[in-house]
């Protein structure tokens, strides 16, 4: 694709187009906000000017993203999410990876597993030759350490909620050979295997670093700023040696670089005067100037992007089915889609989205405007008598700015919340202990469930560690259907039966199903379709158009 045919129009994968600009008032106010910044995005430099500079700039070969945030942990084993799996993706690989149709296909793995006639022993064998970025060579002594870790609760890693009950233990057969035993069988477990990063057993618990067998190595970073990455000439290949067969260590670039900027004004800008090749997450108050803006792309996709919403059904308020039906029925979804997300998205209603399998189209138990006659109907049969509860929120603006939508609407039925924000580390352990009334976050499951986002599903099961107290015989059969089935059409079934129970029992009831939204100079080639629907950025398969 040539750049005048990238223009500066949106590329959406199944997406829902985003309004065609912003209200006058909105407008004014993202005009006047990023002039007084002092790097105004409507003022900066000619798209002329800022393509000579950056086609001038490419010559040194670096790949400079601009990220939202930072991972307090560089430990990819320990979170799915993308604020660390975003950096961690050039560096670090699976034992199976997605192709562009969605396929699992072997990558440090030599081929398939070889499952036993009881499916409760999976046999992996390993590609030969494989080294390290230390220089170490790959080995099944690499890949149980890895696997082990998991299962170490001191370790934290959120990837124990899928493993305890089904895992018995992981094997070394031989140096390039892995065996993993089940106490029944799990279906999952190949999802697992296509998700997880593998590291360097002596790295395993290590949070200040990376190291990794794919095409970059991870070189320096300043907490909370930047990391800095080099090409790794001794990369094996893997699925990213077909479109780089000419270049040495099959990739693109010599090196790249991510800069956290965590204003998205800042970012927008950054990107226009072409300082940045991409962005992730831009403010959506920022996106009717760049989709305007030659030289840039605006990019959506429909993936595996959840609005994490838990209640805590064992305590009150939300022990009683009623006021947990009167909280979702007032949320204000078209409210959120809007002014969070700028309508680049859908309505919630159950816990599964457009981008997940086992998404149900059919499936509208709430409006996407505050239904609240209904919902001072069910407040008024409700038994607690509890008229307030708190809202613990991560630490993103995106998701505070969600919380206050929320709280607004509610504050009409007569119920007063608390917002609590909480950092990654302090969330999680509330998330983990249960110590909470409404939890609420942004994650990207596809991280670790591909076009899926099982993790999210965990809390509605009576036996998970992270149970919210939901108790239904009905959905504990399907989730453990979808855990343990290796029948596509089983597991699809099983998820919409969780999906609808869980929404009109009011137990996980996200407020949108975002969109998964990036923007991108087009002196860059595309970033793949199919890999933004299960969250992957891919840098590692990218190139500059404009050599």
């Amino acid at each position: 694709m040539t750049r005048a045919a990238w223009g500066a129009r949106t590329e959406t994968a199944g997406g829902i187009a985003g309004p065609a600009g912003p209200s006058r008032r909105g407008f004014l106010g993202l005009t006047a906000g990023l002039a007084l910044g002092g790097t105004g995005l409507l003022t900066a430099c000619s798209s002329a000017d800022s393509g000579s500079r950056v086609a001038d700039r490419h010559k040194d070969g670096i790949l400079r993203i601009g990220v939202a945030a930072a991972p307090s942990s560089l430990n990819p084993l320990d979170s799915g999410a993308e604020v660390t799996r975003w950096i961690a993706e050039p560096v670090m690989e699976s034992l199976y990876a997605y192709d562009d149709q969605l396929n699992s296909v072997p990558l440090l793995a030599e081929g398939e597993p070889e499952v036993s006639p009881d499916q409760l022993t999976w046999t992996v064998r390993l590609k030969p030759g494989l080294t390290w970025h230390n220089g170490d060579p790959f080995t099944a002594d690499d890949v149980v350490a890895t696997l082990t870790h998991m299962l170490d609760l001191s370790a934290g890693s959120e990837w124990i909620t899928y493993m305890l009950g089904y895992v018995l233990r992981f094997e070394k057969a031989d140096a390039r050979t892995v065996r993993i035993v089940l106490a029944k069988p799990y279906g999952l477990l190949r999802s697992h295997l296509t998700n997880l990063p593998v590291t360097h057993k002596d790295f395993v618990s290590r949070k200040d670093t990376m190291m990794g067998t794919g095409p970059f190595k991870l070189d320096s970073y300043v907490a909370g700023q930047s990391f800095t990455m080099s090409k790794f000439d001794g990369y094996h290949g893997g699925q990213y040696k077909a479109p780089f067969a000419d270049l040495p260590g099959g990739a693109a670039f010599k090196g790249i670089e991510y800069t956290v900027f965590t204003d998205g004004n800042t970012r927008a800008v950054s990107l226009k005067q072409g300082k940045v090749d991409l962005i992730t997450a831009p403010a959506h108050t920022t996106l009717p100037v760049l989709e305007k803006e030659k030289g840039v792309a605006v990019v959506s996709a429909i993936a595996p992007l959840d609005v994490l919403t838990y209640v805590m059904v064992k305590r009150e308020p939300f022990d009683d089915p009623d006021f947990r039906k009167a909280i979702a029925y007032s949320m204000d979804r078209e409210g959120v889609l809007a002014r969070v997300y700028g309508g680049k998205g859908a309505p919630g209603q159950g816990p599964i989205g457009p981008g997940e399998l086992g998404y149900d189209s059919a499936l509208a138990v709430y409006p996407p405007t505050p239904d609240l006659a209904k919902a001072r109907e069910h407040l008024a049969r409700a038994k607690t008598q509890k008229r307030s509860f708190t809202l613990t929120v991560g630490a993103s603006q995106v998701v505070r700015d969600l919380a206050q939508v929320l709280v607004a609407g509610w504050d009409k039925i007569g119920v007063k919340v608390t917002i609590e924000q909480l950092s990654g580390g302090p969330w999680s352990n509330k998330w983990l202990s249960g110590d909470y009334d409404m939890l609420m976050n942004t994650f990207s499951s596809g991280f670790t469930s591909g076009p899926a986002n099982y993790l999210t599903l965990a809390p509605a099961s009576s036996s998970n560690v992270l149970s919210c107290g939901y108790k239904n015989p009905a959905v504990d059969a399907a989730i453990d259907t979808v855990w343990q089935t290796t029948d596509p059409a089983a597991r699809i079934a099983a998820l919409k039966t969780v999906d609808r129970a869980l929404a009109e029992d009011a137990v996980i009831f996200p407020p949108v199903y975002p969109e998964l939204v990036v923007a991108q100079r087009t002196e860059l080639s595309p970033l793949n379709q199919a890999q933004l629907k299960i969250c992957r950025l891919s840098p590692q398969t990218l190139r500059f158009t404009d050599a």
